[in-house]
């Protein structure tokens, strides 16, 4: 899983969910701040089409090809927001 330094923040590529085994999965990032030693429990999804399956590996790959857009990346309110 790809992750990078932005404005801070160590944003990951994953998957929502990150367990194997699920029915569907979405492409999502994960965020901490770049002094933390957690992740903000709060998933970021990537951009998404509205289609019945997709596999761990698909949805990786889309988060992982969006994670290197991500220009700027701050918490807002009760979630994050990450611009492109």
């Amino acid at each position: 899983m790809a992750e990078r330094e932005i404005t801070g923040f160590i944003v990951r590529a994953t998957t929502e969910p990150e367990e194997d085994g699920a029915a569907f999965y979405e492409p999502a990032f994960r965020i901490r701040k770049l002094d933390a030693t957690y992740e903000h429990p709060h998933v970021s999804y990537a951009t998404s089409q509205n289609i019945e399956s997709r596999t761990k590996a698909e949805a990786l790959a889309i988060a992982e090809a969006e994670l290197e857009q991500i220009t700027y990346v701050v918490w807002s309110g009760d979630g994050w927001d990450v611009e492109m």
